[in-house]
């Protein structure tokens, strides 16, 4: 009789992780109006042939192109990019929880079932799960700056004689299209190999300029293109957040909160006990201390759940699953009977999941803290300014134009001229409005004499939404010949919307 095949523990196990992920970031199921921006691009790519907010006007309001690309590729094939971004974020997301596995096992030369560890933690983490829907390009950057990184040290490790054309420096390239913390990453990863060619005293191999020459052959000719075509060396959002107060406060409490919620305190011991795996260590403390710093200096974010960390959580995951393995071998060889750890990583991943789903639950409240939003709020936020959009697509002549800080439901649904207000999308604002306050990405606004010389028909604003209509008295607006009104909106919640609206 044939002998029973035992079950694949890993793969079940990571069946198990994608499984949570997909679940848990259903939960959140949400898209963010920064996520239309990149809508409104990509829609005017396709309708209109230029990658512009609004035609005519070449204005680089985004920092994610590679996304935005992808989204022109929805809209052109007859799809909805406010569905497929979620469906792209989880698939994105799943495949960092197979990144995970799949580095831990060849960087120790076999694939063992604590390779699942990393990825289940990840498919409980707050932050991923929730990041991996959102419609923001989040989990295909993560995907490719893990991809970048964990490709990275396994060339690295690989013989010299032995090591095939270094792709990682392609994988940054990409990564660095999708965002451009993805120069950093490289960056990183070539300081390091730096180090290493300084400490065997050795001159830079044939592998160390294909890696250079792989990153350049994709981002140069990007980088060119992108400067030419929109005339300035950065993103019009860098200038809009450039010449700001202080981050660094709100960032160090932005920081702060990710430890605190995903428990980051408890991986120094599990780093301290896998001290011994040689060959990861170093690059991941400075890619950690870098991207933390670099996250804390710009501010944080004024959205919930820490997208801007999320790319170091597939690194943490590895550090994870060393630490564990690192304990587990201690102790089997202190003889501890198999059930101690196993029921102490029950009780510490059933606290986990519990403390989890807390932070699931108080995020999905509508509200706001310190200046940062919560993920209920976005989503209650994004239904509001998609019925207040399809109104003005219905209802709006076709030459109107708004003025809006909520810069993407609104103007993605109404194809309206739309003035950015906070100016990410305006180059007047972004260049010669002075900054004031400490909240990232609302530092600058369109002053008063900016709108009146636009002509801006709907003075949106901050949407205004309300139970009962609002009424506003004379002077202000009024003067400078614009009326008040507020209207009730078919699927509003409350219903009723106000606004200045020119009188022509």
């Amino acid at each position: 009789m044939p002998t029973p095949r035992k079950p694949d523990l890993r793969l079940l196990a990571l069946l198990a992780a994608a499984a949570v992920l997909v679940g848990h970031a259903l939960y959140f199921d949400f898209v963010n109006d920064d996520a239309y921006i990149s809508f409104r691009y990509a829609d005017n790519l396709v309708r209109h042939g230029e990658l512009v907010y609004n035609p005519g006007e070449k204005v680089e309001g985004y920092t994610n192109f590679l996304w935005t690309i992808q989204m022109a590729g929805v809209l052109a094939l007859g799809g909805d990019p406010v569905l497929w971004s979620r469906i792209f974020g989880i698939m994105f997301g799943v495949g960092g929880l197979l990144l995970v596995a799949r580095f831990v096992a060849r960087f120790r030369g076999e694939a063992r079932p604590v390779d699942a560890v990393g990825p289940l933690w990840l498919a409980a983490a707050p932050a991923f799960a929730c990041w991996s829907t959102g419609g923001l390009e989040t989990q295909q950057f993560t995907f490719l700056a893990t991809l970048g990184c964990t490709q990275y040290l396994l060339e690295r490790r690989a013989p010299a004689g032995e090591r095939a054309f270094p792709w990682s420096g392609v994988f940054f390239a990409l990564s660095a299209l999708s965002r451009p913390e993805g120069m950093l990453f490289f960056g990183l990863a070539g300081l390091h190999r730096l180090g290493g060619l300084i400490r065997a005293r050795t001159l830079p191999e044939r592998s160390d300029w294909l890696w250079g020459a792989g990153f350049a052959a994709v981002f140069v000719p990007y980088y060119a293109w992108r400067w030419t075509y929109y005339g300035w060396p950065f993103p019009n959002t860098y200038y809009v957040k450039a010449g700001s107060e202080s981050f660094w406060r709100p960032g160090a409490m932005y920081a702060w909160t990710w430890v605190r919620d995903h428990h980051l305190y408890l991986w120094p011991p599990l780093i301290f006990a896998a001290r011994a795996v040689r060959g990861f260590w170093p690059f991941f403390g400075l890619v950690v201390l870098a991207i933390c710093t670099h996250v804390m200096k710009v501010g944080g974010d004024f959205m919930g759940l820490h997208r801007f960390l999320v790319p170091l959580m597939p690194l943490l995951a590895i550090a994870l699953v060393f630490g564990v393995e690192a304990l587990l071998e201690r102790a089997r060889e202190r003889a501890l009977p198999r059930a101690v750890p196993v029921a102490l990583g029950v009780a510490l991943s059933a606290g986990l999941a519990v403390r989890a789903v807390q932070i699931d639950q108080w995020n999905m409240q509508t509200g706001s803290e310190n200046g940062v939003d919560r993920i209920g709020w976005l989503k209650m936020f994004e239904g509001q300014c998609r019925a207040i959009g399809l109104y003005l697509r219905d209802n709006a002549p076709p030459d109107a134009s708004i003025a809006t800080t909520a810069a993407g439901i609104i103007p993605y649904y109404s194809r309206l001229y739309t003035l950015d207000v906070l100016g990410l999308n305006d180059e007047y604002i972004a260049h010669e409005v002075p900054a004031r306050g400490s909240r990232p990405g609302h530092t600058k606004s369109a002053p008063e004499s900016y709108l009146l010389q636009k002509q801006i028909d709907y003075l949106v604003h901050h949407p205004t939404m309300t139970p009962q209509p609002v009424r506003q008295g004379g002077g202000g607006m009024a003067a400078k010949g614009y009326e008040w009104k507020s209207v009730k909106v078919p699927g509003l919640e409350p219903p009723y919307w106000s606004f200045w609206q020119r009188k022509r």
